[in-house]
Order: C-alpha cells, then sequence, then structure tokens
C-alpha cells in the first residue's frame, strides 16, 4: 500500500498534493451549489445545459492559448494567477448568493468567466505535473494521485455541498470556495519546482497537432478521451434532473447521486496508482468503455435510487480509467518541448467535448426527456470499445518504441 503512494514521498509534490485537495474540495462544493442554484432559478433542463455549454466553449477556444503560455512561460506563475482569478469569481458569487441576486444571465457570466480561466489552467496544470516530481520513476504515480485529488474532491464536494446548502445555506458554499483557493495559492507559492528550458517551436499549437498527425498511438488516445467525454457529459449535467423529477429529492439527494460517481472515480484512482507499468493499459481502456456505455443504458430508466447508486460508481470509476490511462500514456509519449500543447489538445479533448455533449444532449433532452439520452449515448460508448478493441494490436505495435512497457 505505501508504493501507492509513493510520489508523495518528494516535498514539492507532497504539497502541491495537499493544496489541490483542498482548493479542489471548495470547488466542487461551489460546483454543485450552482447547478442546484441553475435549476432552481430556470427550472429547465435546456438551461443546465446551455450554462454548462457556456463555461465549457471558452475552455475549448483558450486551452491551445494555455498550452502555448505553458511551453514558453513559468507554469508556477501561471497558475498562481489563475488561481487569484478564480478566487475573485468565487468571491462575486458570494455576494450575489448573500443579496439572492441570482439570475440566468449572472449564471451565464461566472460560467464563461471560469471556463475561460480553466482553458488557460488546465494544460498549464499538466505540463507542470512532471516539475514538481523529482524521481521521473514515480511519474506515473504522481498522475494517478493527481486524478485521484479530482476525484477525491469530487467525491466528498458533492455530499458536503448538500449538507452546507441545507444547514448553511447558498451563500456558505461559495465562500468555503474562496477561503480554499487560499490553501492551493500558499502551496504553489512555497514549492521548488525542476528547472525546465522552454524550447517550444515557433509553430504555435500546430506543433502538437502535427505531431498527433504523425503519431497514431497519440491520435487514437485523444480520439478515445473526446468521445468518452461526450459520452459522460448527462452525468453532468442531467443529475439535477433526476435528483429532483425522477427521484423526487432535494439537494441532499443530488449530492449523494454525484458522492457516488466521485466514490467510483476514487477508487478508479487508488487502482491505478497501484500500477507500476504501463502493461495492459490499452486494454483496460476499451474494457472501461463498455463498462461506461453498460452503465448508462442501465441508468436510463431505473426509477430507484438504491439501483442507480452502484451504477453511477461503475459509471465514475470506468470514466477514469479512460481519462486518467489515457493521461499517464501521453505523459510518457510526449517530448518534453511539445508537452504544454500536447496537454492542451488533451484538455480540448477531455474537457472541450462538454459543451458539445451539454448542448446536443441538453437539446435531446428538451425533446424527449432525459432518459433517451442516456441510453444512446451508452451505446455510444460501447461503439468506441468495440472501435479501440479491434485498433489496439496495431498502435501497441507503433506506441512500443517510445513507452518504458508496451500498453
Amino acid at each position: 500500500m505505501k508504493d501507492t503512494f509513493r510520489s508523495l514521498r518528494g516535498r514539492d509534490f507532497r504539497l502541491y498534493f495537499i493544496g489541490q485537495v483542498v482548493s479542489l474540495l471548495g470547488t466542487w462544493v461551489q460546483q454543485v451549489a450552482l447547478s442546484w442554484i441553475t435549476y432552481r432559478v430556470t427550472g429547465s433542463a435546456f438551461m443546465l445545459g446551455l450554462i454548462a455549454f457556456s463555461g465549457q466553449i471558452p475552455m475549448l477556444l483558450l486551452s491551445p492559448v494555455g498550452g502555448m503560455l505553458a511551453d514558453r512561460l513559468e507554469r508556477r506563475n501561471i497558475l498562481v494567477v489563475t488561481q487569484i482569478v478564480s478566487m475573485a469569481t468565487a468571491t462575486w458569487l458570494a455576494v450575489v448568493a448573500y443579496t439572492d441576486s441570482f439570475s440566468p444571465w449572472v449564471l451565464l457570466v461566472s460560467s464563461i468567466i471560469m471556463g475561460a480561466t480553466g482553458g488557460i489552467e488546465m494544460p498549464t496544470r499538466q505540463a507542470f505535473l512532471l516539475e514538481i516530481v523529482h524521481d521521473r520513476s514515480h511519474g506515473t504515480n504522481a498522475i494517478a494521485l493527481n486524478s485521484l485529488t479530482f476525484n477525491g474532491a469530487r467525491l466528498a464536494g458533492p455530499a458536503a455541498s448538500g449538507a452546507i446548502l441545507y444547514l448553511a445555506g447558498e451563500t456558505a458554499c461559495f465562500v468555503i470556495n474562496v477561503l480554499s483557493f487560499l490553501a492551493a495559492i500558499y502551496t504553489l507559492m512555497v514549492i521548488r519546482p525542476k528547472s525546465i528550458g522552454r524550447h517550444a517551436t515557433g509553430r504555435g499549437l500546430l506543433g502538437g497537432v502535427e505531431y498527433l498527425r504523425q503519431f497514431a498511438p497519440a491520435r487514437w488516445l485523444l480520439i478515445t478521451v473526446a468521445s468518452t467525454s461526450l459520452c459522460v457529459s448527462p452525468f453532468m449535467t442531467f443529475m439535477p434532473v433526476y435528483a429532483k423529477d425522477v427521484f423526487r429529492g432535494g439537494p441532499e439527494t443530488l449530492g449523494i447521486l454525484m458522492g457516488a460517481s466521485g466514490f467510483g472515480a476514487v477508487l478508479a484512482s487508488l487502482y491505478l496508482a497501484t500500477r507500476t507499468s504501463l502493461s495492459g493499459t490499452g486494454q483496460r481502456i476499451a474494457g472501461a468503455c463498455f463498462a461506461t456505455g453498460l452503465a448508462s443504458i442501465a441508468f436510463a430508466y431505473n426509477p430507484f435510487v438504491a439501483v442507480a447508486l452502484p451504477l453511477l460508481v461503475v459509471s465514475g470509476a470506468a470514466t477514469i480509467i479512460v481519462i486518467t490511462s489515457c493521461n499517464m500514456l501521453l505523459q510518457h509519449m510526449v517530448p518534453d518541448n511539445l508537452r504544454g500543447r500536447v496537454m492542451a489538445l488533451y484538455t480540448m479533448s477531455f474537457i472541450g467535448m462538454l459543451p458539445v455533449g451539454s448542448l446536443l444532449t441538453g437539446s435531446m433532452a428538451h425533446i424527449t426527456g432525459v432518459e433517451p439520452v442516456f441510453a444512446a449515448t451508452g451505446i455510444a460508448a460501447l461503439a468506441i470499445g468495440y472501435a479501440l478493441t479491434r485498433k489496439l494490436p496495431y498502435l501497441r505495435d507503433e506506441a512500443r518504441p517510445v513507452l518504458p512497457s508496451s500498453a
């Protein structure tokens, strides 16, 4: 078990890990509160999708900028600036909540600001990670534990948010997030990242695109990430609908549902952290695509919370196995001077497909209801798993020379 957390032996990654845990917990508390407030204010599944779309589009558009900045500037400084902007946004939302001034326009604007900030932050954070892992053999473990910070917060945050909404009200959720950013900013300021020269080419994002064009394994990893993100978008967008209209619950029900998905994600992150090599990673990704599809189809028309919870655990675990395993493989494939831009493309594939999914599924749900949306995306996930299974032998052969062990 001690090897599961081996990358925490390093001071810098340990500090970064602690700061991330605190900050992400606050972020999830805020995110669930905003989701509930959106449905309370608008009463519309379409508006849930539209507001999610409004935050995800700037993230998609600005991720290339974030990747190029990460290959040219000091990555820690970029992260500090993005944390300050995010803290200021949370402060504004706390004031809006305190004055009971939420409206669709406020929700849209705040979503756009957070999306734009995330577009710069996420590829920078991905590229920054290996700068604070001084033992390169711990790199895969650090990526898995970084996923664990996100998913541990995803597990605890929704449950905490539901309780905070019930006991202390909406304002408290935003105040907690403001305070959590202080931990992230402090840890970023005191860590000592490795000095890595910036040798980015002048081709901008095209350097990363050209790399993907020439190297099929990396290209297929991003295709898989993008497709999976599209297929799981209903789980993120429509949980308030299931909590309120299908399961006849309140914010505490929403917290439990999202917490179940987070629990599965934590289990998957811990499992991946125990892995000491990349052997078998490709098969795990394909199998997880199948599991995601089956869970989505089974969830679609289920009217019982007790049945929904294990399905959400499976879906959460399978999704993280796909996303994090693809990240692990990419980090070991990509040259250092392209890391920021390729991780920007990874961010675009992961986060960037969510606005497409939110808008498409929101429009579809407006016409058909949410149940057919889950069934359709589940079938699509099964198709992804099948296509990847067919392609895997060829991708394995091409990737073998650049990986420590074959995936």
